[in-house]
Parts: C-alpha cells; sequence; structure tokens
C-alpha cells in the first residue's frame, strides 16, 4: 500500500481580540473617599500589570505639596509613598492623568481621582469651567488652574500667585476643560498659568496667565444631583451648573517698556530699526556730518512699529543715536553694508537694474469698484509720464491717458484716476523710466492685464453692529473658515457693516471691544486687574453665495 503525506503549515495562533479595556481597580488601601487618614503610604490595586509614565508630571495632587511623593510598582499595585506630613482637617485629590497605562498594550488609566481627607469629613464642593485662548477662543490645554483662598491674613490676595503654591490646583485637558473636586466652603481668586518652571508661581515673564477680575464660589456637588421625579429639581441644577461654570482667557502680558528690538540694513540702502511699540516718539539722530552725495529718505511702518532709512549707498557706516524719554538710549556706529546672503548662486554685489512694480490684481482679475494700485519697495520720489503709455478697454485703446496720484505720504503706493466698469476686459501699458525711486532706480516697461468680473460672480454681506456704551470702538474682521482675515474694519458707533463683492465661501465675523481705542487686540495686566480685551465670535458661519446678499435681520449686541 503507497501512503501520501503532505507537510501542515505552521500558523501562529491568533491571540484573539486585542485588548482594548483599560486597567480596573480592584481595590486600594484606604478605600476612595476615606476619613482620617493618618497614614504614609496609599495602595491602589489594578486587575493586571500596569506601567507608570512620568508620574511626577501626570500625577496632580491637591492641595499642592512641598515634595513629590515617590512612586512605586509591586506586582499589579501602585504605592504612594508620602515624604511629607499632611494637612490636618482637609480634603487631598489625587488626579492621575495620563500617568498608568496597562502593561501590554498600553491603555491609559484615565479620568480617575483618588479623594480622602485627612479629617473626619469628605469636602464636597467642587467647580468647573474651561480655559481659551483670549485673542481667538482655541482651547488652552496643560494649563495648571489655581485657587488662592482669601483667608490669608498675612498677604493680599493679589499678590498669592507671585508668592505662594495655591490652594488648590488642577490642569486643564485638551478641550481647555477643568475641574476642582474636594473644596472648602470659601470665596477663592481663580488664576491660571502655562508655568514654564512648575514651580506653581507666577515669576517668569513668558508665561501666559489667566484670570478673573472677582473671586468664584464653589458649589455642593450634592445640589447637581438629578432627582428624575422633580421636574424642579433638574431646572434647578441647570441653574447651578451655570453659577460654577467659569470661562478664563488665557494671555502673554505684554512688557510695558519701548525697547530696540533690532536695527540692520536689511537690503542695500535700507536701513531698518525695530521697535517693541509703535515709536512715533523715538528720536534718531546721525552724530556727524554727512557728505552732501548721502542723503536720507525716512518712512515708517503701518503700525509705526518700525522706523525705515532709505539711504545713498555710498557711505560704509554711520554714527547715530536713538532717544525714547530714558527707556531707549543707543548710541552707536553701524555698519551701512548689508549682511551676505547664503545663496551662493546670487552674486553679493548684484543690484537690480529696474524698480520693480507690483499690483493688486489677483489672478487676472481686479473686483467692481477697486481700484487699480501700483507698489513699491521703496520710495518713488518723481513721475514723469511719458506719450507712449497705452490704456486699453477692451479693444479700444488710447495714447497718452494714464493718470497716477500718489497713496501715501512716501511715494510706495499710487493709484490710477480711472474707473473700472463690470464685464469688461483692461490693458495698461506704463513705458519705461516714468517712475524714479529716491536710489535712482526705474522701471522697465511694464504690462498690466486684468478683468472685472460682473457683479454676479460675488455675494455681499451686510450686519448692523450695536457698540456699547463704554466701549470706544469695535474692530470687526471677516474671517474665512481657517481664520484666515480677509477684511477689517472699526466702527465706533451702532451702525452697519457691509463686505461687499466676497467670493463665493464660508464666511465668519470675529469683533474686539477695543476698550484703548488702539486699533488692535491688547492683552491684560493681573497686578491692574486689567482683563484682556474681549473677543466675540458670531454665532454662525455665513455661506455666501454668488449673486446673492446676506443682511442679518437681527442686530449683532456686543
Amino acid at each position: 500500500m503507497l501512503s501520501l503525506t503532505r507537510c501542515a503549515n505552521v500558523v501562529s495562533p491568533t491571540g484573539g481580540p486585542k485588548d482594548t479595556i483599560p486597567p480596573v481597580v480592584l481595590q486600594s488601601m484606604p478605600d476612595n473617599q476615606s476619613t482620617n487618614f493618618s497614614e504614609k503610604e496609599i495602595h491602589i490595586t489594578f486587575d493586571e500589570y500596569v506601567t507608570l509614565n512620568n508620574p511626577n508630571n501626570h500625577i496632580l495632587i491637591s492641595p499642592p505639596l512641598d515634595k513629590n511623593p515617590e512612586y512605586k510598582l509591586n506586582g499589579k499595585s501602585l504605592i504612594i509613598k508620602f515624604k511629607e506630613s499632611l494637612k490636618p482637617e482637609t480634603t487631598y485629590s489625587i488626579n492621575f492623568g495620563e500617568a498608568i497605562k496597562d502593561l501590554h498594550e498600553g491603555n491609559l488609566f484615565k479620568d480617575y481621582s483618588f479623594i480622602f481627607s485627612t479629617g473626619e469629613n469628605i469636602d464636597t464642593l467642587m467647580l468647573e469651567g474651561k480655559l481659551l485662548q483670549a485673542d481667538n477662543h482655541k482651547p488652552s490645554a496643560d494649563f495648571f488652574v489655581m485657587l488662592y483662598s482669601d483667608k490669608n491674613d498675612t498677604i493680599k490676595i493679589d499678590s498669592l500667585p507671585y508668592l505662594v503654591k495655591p490652594d488648590y490646583v488642577t490642569k486643564s485637558n485638551k478641550e481647555g476643560k477643568f475641574k476642582f473636586s474636594g473644596l472648602k466652603e470659601n470665596d477663592y481668586l481663580i488664576f491660571a498659568l502655562k508655568d514654564g518652571n512648575s514651580n506653581l508661581k507666577f515669576d517668569l515673564p513668558n508665561e501666559d496667565i489667566a484670570f478673573l477680575d472677582s473671586l468664584v464660589k464653589p458649589i455642593d456637588n450634592l445640589q447637581l444631583t438629578i432627582n428624575n421625579d422633580s421636574i424642579l429639581n433638574d431646572t434647578v441644577k441647570q441653574e447651578d451648573k451655570k453659577k460654577i461654570s467659569y470661562t478664563l482667557y488665557s494671555f502673554l502680558e505684554e512688557d510695558s517698556i519701548q525697547k530696540l528690538l533690532k536695527k540692520e540694513v536689511s537690503e542695500d540702502g535700507l536701513l531698518r530699526f525695530t521697535f517693541r511699540y509703535p515709536a512715533r516718539d523715538v528720536k534718531i539722530e546721525v552724530l556727524e556730518s554727512l557728505p552732501d552725495s548721502f542723503a536720507i529718505f525716512q518712512t515708517h511702518s503701518i503700525n509705526y512699529d518700525s522706523i525705515l532709512w532709505y539711504f545713498t549707498p555710498n557711505k560704509d557706516s554711520l554714527f547715530l543715536t536713538i532717544n525714547y524719554d530714558t527707556l531707549v538710549n543707543d548710541t552707536s556706529t553701524i555698519s551701512l553694508k548689508p549682511r551676505k546672503t547664503q545663496d551662493r548662486r546670487k552674486k553679493q554685489d548684484e543690484s537690480p537694474k529696474y524698480l520693480d512694480i507690483t499690483t493688486n490684481v489677483v489672478g487676472g482679475k481686479l473686483k467692481p469698484e477697486e481700484n487699480l494700485y501700483l507698489s513699491f519697495k521703496e520710495p518713488v520720489t518723481d513721475v514723469i509720464m511719458r506719450d507712449t503709455n497705452w490704456f486699453i478697454v477692451g479693444k479700444d485703446t488710447i495714447i497718452n491717458k494714464l493718470q497716477f496720484e500718489k497713496v501715501d505720504s512716501f511715494g510706495l503706493k499710487y493709484k490710477l484716476s480711472e474707473t473700472f466698469v463690470p464685464e469688461q476686459s483692461y490693458k495698461l501699458i506704463v513705458p519705461d523710466s516714468v517712475f524714479y525711486s529716491f536710489k535712482g532706480l526705474t522701471n522697465d516697461t511694464t504690462e498690466i492685464s486684468f478683468k472685472v468680473p460682473e457683479l454676479s460672480q460675488y455675494g455681499n454681506l451686510f450686519v448692523t453692529i450695536e457698540v456699547p456704551n463704554d466701549i470706544p470702538q469695535i474692530i470687526v474682521e471677516l474671517l474665512d473658515e481657517k481664520d484666515k482675515l480677509i477684511e477689517k474694519q472699526i466702527v465706533d458707533s451702532t451702525s452697519k457693516v457691509a463686505f461687499r463683492y466676497l467670493s463665493p465661501k464660508k464666511y465668519k465675523l470675529r469683533a474686539t471691544l477695543d476698550k484703548d481705542g488702539n486699533g488692535r487686540w491688547s492683552p491684560g495686566v493681573f497686578v491692574r486687574k486689567i482683563l484682556p480685551e474681549s473677543v466675540i465670535y458670531h454665532k454662525d458661519v455665513f455661506d455666501v453665495k454668488a449673486n446673492w446678499d446676506i443682511d442679518l435681520e437681527e442686530v449683532w449686541k456686543l
């Protein structure tokens, strides 16, 4: 008899479905919510082996301790050993954050708090809220949120964040939400800190903070229990939730001292002075005699935080002084040679041959009712129009038609004194040697072609904004869905704001209550109890369609 056999394939066992369940607490010594705690250790036993992930950073104990406990594993148990005596008659909460996960699959053991008291009772008061960035309302994650009792006889309560650790501490999560449990009945100063050195004190100038300008009061957990048989109790619960839900807005305090940040020759013939704040009162003076061949043309940025000196590049250095009160006092010699670039393909001595012209034409289109602007990198000091310029409307050509008008006092921008009709094509031919710059450059022959689309391709958005009596002005910003600024307007009284000729897509509205009237959002000052200026987003997203107007009937009350 002939017997045929074949080898079997060896297959590894699958091991069943992947474990996605986080560790479970089987028991603890003492029990969670225990009172009269007087031991030095806490033992928490899980249903599986676990690992520790940087416990000193992830585990948060409130009230905070002066010394971090010792954390160690023994079998399936976590042992927390205190290195200092605990306060009497105090409720402690231990929040484990993301410090614990199972050994094999890495499932996180999170959203677990262990609460115990060294006295006879567990404090049951709680407080919760959310923390957002003041200027854009995005969540402020991983901030320490701290409470300070107003029952302090030695230190003024507003000074406590600078000097001592808080009475209670928690952390904001990825959504910016935070929650305190086990609080004593008291009024508290609430203060949040992006703690740069992890000492729970506001002692670094570059630490983002948040606070409220009045004390907060926690509420009892028991008051939030829903009684399913009572509509009244459920209503009370919603009201109580509003009472204890606080919103804080984080910001970085501005250094109020004016400072010269940089002085440099950013390109050949341009000396730039950059300041921390608008420098209208800063005086810059040359402390040497200058030859007749050397000239300086001074301009500034829109916000005046940069002062620009265009100069004839025929001098190696300049001896000058920069003064503002007693805060900025800089006297030095600065080289007038630009820094060498790292691009070896471009010769260092290569200079532009022509004066470049840029326009506000985008994608070959100019919006209806919009002027045509010509912009230059350096001041234009002379315009000599040639009789060879061309202005072509559709198929009609007009020679010697172009007339340009200076827009700013520096000659960096000009506009064409001409109106444009929708549904029409235009072409401009600007001959060479029309615009002359301060440094002697002139333009090459420039051709500009564009079309003004028909009005039906755009939509319009109208909104009436009510300006509060105590606010000098409102900064109204139109944003796209990614918060990119499209247009900004400033209003100082209740009025209708129009955003016209918008490309079809979705938009948002943001309003800043400009209390100091400086035309920009300003952060707060903790020591003076000045909160950051309020930023308010309209509740709706506006889907602007072509040939359609959105005219909001409801007044936007700020």
